[in-house]
């Protein structure tokens, strides 16, 4: 997809206003929006890119599925094993939240 193509499905889903647009982590499936991103003091380069709760002071591990609390996750999409669903010209990023 193009990051042309990805802007129009954003602004399909959520409206013009980016902060208001909703990403899923693949990892722990928590959502968050670009403004959640914003307000815990995360890079705008993390969003929809990394889990929020690696700027979260109460986060679970990426990957630990015997962790069932409902808490974002320290997932980095740029770590050892990226799932992030989507390619936006040549870089993944997380789904869009529905």
């Amino acid at each position: 997809m193009t990051k042309d193509e990805w802007l129009i499905e954003g602004m399909g889903l959520f409206g013009k206003d980016g902060l208001r647009w909703k990403f899923k982590c693949p990892c722990c499936g928590h959502i968050a929006s670009t403004q959640d991103y914003k307000n815990a003091g995360a890079p705008s380069s993390a969003v929809a890119f990394s889990c929020i709760g690696r700027w979260m002071p109460a986060h679970k591990e990426a990957f630990d599925d015997k962790d069932k609390r409902k808490i974002p996750c320290n997932y980095a999409g740029g770590g050892l094993i990226n799932v992030n669903p989507v390619e936006v010209d040549g870089r993944k990023v997380f789904d869009f939240a529905s």
